[in-house]
């Protein structure tokens, strides 16, 4: 068994926080002085203990909250920085991507780069001008090759970047959060070019936060928490223990509510009339799971909407990879009497026969009146799993891949006839 492209054993790395020269210059001046050594500025310890092995032509994932330590380990990885402790050994040429416009030199124009580029990675002069077409058509920026890459903007700059580590065949790409500056055809393309380069034995570790781009470019992932490795296994597994961990920030009460109400009004103009939320199953137990094809039940907490009589209460169900798959209020369930209301009250909202393939879903909630003036609105109040069931009768249960949506249809079979074939003059 060949050994793998990437190897990282026990890898930690710790960050002084503070100014570290001033602080030094603190030091020096008391220990001339006769003065005692101040106390060493505190610590951050931005990766701990971290293992894992990556092999040839694999698709690695990285994924992880805000400041878990994803940027650090791939900057160990491109040699930006080194380790504390531990080890990173990566066998064959890199390419990196890892900030707006890393290794490229500001006075020198796009052409320029694209040669250096190509010379810090080994390659003639001959064999990028292989290239240079094909990386010039893909960035889409032939009439600023010219130009001196300080006056391109960011999106350029990725654009060209991309083209550049794609096309000059590393055997080891590196790509950190960086595809969210361009557009989205470009996204789409670089997403194209990731599977190509995979595809043609390379190796690519990839951090994002787009869970959909993980789950369909990467066969493995590691999630890193607080620095340490919380999971690591097949992409998909992964991605669900991310969403889960998220999900543990929902405290719930004794009666299963989200509280919604310790926060500050979404807007200006807003106020918060949205107090809590939950959801039940059908003997009024407060869920966070519910069956394909089940009844979703929605319990809102609300506060002063007596004083909004004509207010509408609706919720918009996303994916775990922010695709806005529907949304449903009180004014398309006919609305309520105006007459009556009450200052503290609770709306039910059901779906009946509910819709959404297994997975992972959330919430938003929102409070608006029928001109579209917001009153109240919480983003990802809920989260929520759908687990599979027998919905069609027969056992066939369906795949994610077929589509985020499972519909109910009717099929049938009938003789197809055939067009008469028109005779010969």
């Amino acid at each position: 068994m060949s050994a793998p492209l990437v190897a990282v054993e026990h890898l930690g790395k710790v960050f002084r926080l503070g100014e570290i020269h001033r602080d030094w210059l603190a030091g020096l001046a008391g220990r001339l002085r006769g003065r005692p050594r101040p106390g060493l500025p505190p610590c951050l310890r931005a990766l701990d203990d971290v293992n894992f092995s990556v092999g040839e032509g694999e698709v690695f994932g990285l994924v992880g909250a805000n400041g878990a330590g994803k940027s650090t380990l791939l900057k160990i990885l491109a040699g930006i920085t080194d380790p504390t402790s531990g080890r990173a050994v990566l066998r064959g040429r890199i390419a990196s991507l890892l900030e707006v416009g890393t290794g490229f030199h500001p006075e020198l124009t796009g052409r320029e780069n694209v040669f250096l580029n190509g010379t810090i990675l080994g390659l003639r002069r001959r064999e990028i001008a292989e290239e240079y077409d094909r990386i010039v058509d893909f960035a889409g920026i032939e009439k600023f090759m010219d130009t001196p890459v300080k006056r391109y903007s960011s999106g350029m700059r990725v654009r060209l970047a991309f083209a550049v580590a794609a096309h000059l065949r590393p055997e080891i790409l590196l790509i950190d959060e960086v595809l969210a500056v361009g557009d989205v055809a470009f996204q789409r393309k670089c997403l194209g070019a990731m599977k190509d380069v995979a595809g043609g034995g390379r190796t690519v570790l990839f951090v994002s936060h787009n869970m959909a781009a993980v789950g369909s470019l990467c066969h493995r992932a590691l999630m890193l928490r607080q620095g340490q490795v919380a999971a690591i296994g097949p992409a998909n597994d992964v991605i669900q223990t991310y969403i889960r961990s998220a999900e543990a920030a929902h405290v719930r009460d004794g009666q299963g509510y989200v509280a919604l109400h310790d926060r500050l009004p979404a807007a200006e103009h807003m106020q918060v009339v949205l107090q809590a939320a939950r959801l039940t199953d059908d003997q009024e137990r407060p869920v966070s799971i519910v069956r394909v094809g089940d009844t979703l039940r929605m319990d809102v907490q609300v506060a002063g909407l007596n004083r909004f009589p004509a207010a509408v209460v609706g919720f918009t169900v996303r994916s775990i990879f922010d695709q806005k798959i529907f949304h449903f209020n009180t004014a398309m369930a006919g609305g309520f009497d105006a007459a009556g209301r009450h200052p503290a009250e609770s709306v039910r909202i059901e779906i009946p026969d509910l819709p959404l393939v297994a997975g992972s879903y959330a919430a938003d909630l929102q409070v608006f009146e029928p001109a579209g003036r917001w009153i109240d609105r919480v983003d990802e109040a809920l989260r929520f799993d759908v687990v599979e069931s027998d919905l069609y009768g027969h056992g066939y249960r369906g795949e994610t891949r077929e589509g985020l949506i499972a519909v109910r249809g009717e099929c049938r079979i009938a003789l197809r006839e055939e067009a008469p074939r028109e005779s010969a003059p």
